[in-house]
């Protein structure tokens, strides 16, 4: 009996305890911790995005780039097949980075030996970060100047807006209404001018006519059209001709019924509350902070052929009253004030001015993966040296 009862005290006494455990440690023995942490979430997760990836590449033949970002890469849930649903990619790579985070806070040792693993994972844990940035923050635009025309604002590819504005010499006042606020049956009030707008209906996609429907309201509008007829919106989301129709009230009463047609040139001149305004659907503008003024646009050809070698624009950026001169060429963007101009496209045809275009983007965290990139390479090295001179050491001592 004394033989076995020792024995027992033995044994329960090597057997760990949660006194002797750190928080750490009791957190990571949490069934909530192993849950977040097993093995089979990260393969599910790495499986689920290449299933994405793959149906997301499939989809996007038929019904274009845009759709397939926001079908398969944003926060929902992906029927495959009609009826298979699987989460987006968005909410995978969140639940990965729960996972790096709650590895690196409970299981990651605090040992000096292991400041390597550390300065890695918060490597990656970094170019997560710059992701969720880049899809929350960045703007994506485009510029097209002729020879001799300066800029003062980009415009989006596809997002329309309904603005309103007043010349003052050089500037222009504007207000404008985001195409997600221009709900049917939905009142806006046009403040500067102490006016309301009554949506009748916004159409992503139309086709305009210049014949009015019977019986139909006459509509003000500047180009002469009549009616508007919803379309399928087209699987390229550029090419979408968004129409409008809705009652400008003034005065507390209504006053005009407007259309308006995202691909008109012409903006409709109104007088309101005294003041001379322009009205336009349009691509949604995004002012900058300084000018780009195109001095020159140079296409080179292949010898004996039209296709064209390189393409290159010559411009001056002003900024303060002052101007520079700048160049941007294939895969050399100007970069300035948070902008990137890339050399996109060009339009040039016979007896007509040459006209340049540049894709415009503002990402906040343009620079976080070339900064995670570093910190994973230098937490490597430094895990690497770590090891290696206990090796050496040892190989030394034999």
């Amino acid at each position: 009996m004394s033989e076995a009862t020792s024995s027992y005290k033995t044994a329960t006494s090597d057997a760990p305890t949660s006194r002797g455990l750190s928080w750490r440690q009791k957190a990571a023995r949490s069934p909530i911790t192993k849950a977040i942490l097993h093995p089979a979430i990260t393969l599910l997760c790495l499986l689920i995005l290449f299933a994405l990836i793959f149906f997301g590449t499939l989809y996007q033949a038929d019904h274009g780039l845009f759709e397939a970002q926001k079908k398969f890469f944003g926060y929902g849930v992906v029927l495959i097949g009609g009826f298979f649903p699987l989460p987006a990619a968005s909410l995978v790579i969140w639940v990965l980075s729960v996972q790096l985070a709650v590895m690196m806070a409970f299981h990651l040792p605090w040992k000096l030996n292991r400041i390597g693993l550390w300065i890695v994972h918060a490597g990656i844990m970094a170019l997560l970060v710059g992701g969720f940035i880049t899809q929350v923050m960045a703007v994506e635009s485009q510029l097209t100047l002729a020879e001799g025309e300066t800029g003062h604002f980009t415009t989006a590819y596809h997002e329309h807006e309904l603005a309103f504005w007043e010349t003052r010499g050089d500037t222009n006042m504007v207000f404008a209404f985001d195409e997600s606020m221009l709900k049917p049956d939905r009142e806006l009030d046009v403040t500067p001018y102490h006016a309301r707008i009554k949506v009748h209906a916004y159409y992503v996609n139309s086709d305009a006519f210049t014949t009015r429907a019977t019986n139909g309201p006459k509509y003000i509008n500047p180009s002469g059209i009549g009616m508007l007829e919803q379309r399928k919106p087209e699987k390229e989301v550029t090419q979408n001709a968004p129409g409008l129709i809705f009652t400008l009230i003034e005065n507390g009463k209504p006053d005009k019924e407007i259309l308006l047609y995202g691909q008109e040139l012409q903006t409709l001149n109104l007088t309101m509350d005294g003041k001379k305004v322009s009205v336009q659907l349009r691509l949604k503008h995004y002012p900058l902070d300084f000018s780009l003024h195109l001095t020159d646009f140079v296409k080179n050809v292949h010898p004996g052929t039209d296709i064209p070698s390189s393409f290159e624009s010559y411009a001056e950026l002003g900024e303060g009253g002052s101007t520079r001169p700048v160049k941007v060429w294939m895969n050399n963007p100007l970069r300035h004030a948070g902008y990137t101009f890339f050399q996109a496209s060009y339009a040039q045809a016979q007896g007509m001015v040459e006209k340049s275009t540049f894709a415009v983007v503002t990402n906040p965290g343009r620079v976080m993966p070339y900064v995670s990139s570093l910190i994973v390479f230098g937490g490597l090295l430094l895990h690497f040296l770590i090891k290696l001179v206990p090796f050496i050491r040892r190989e030394s001592a034999k």
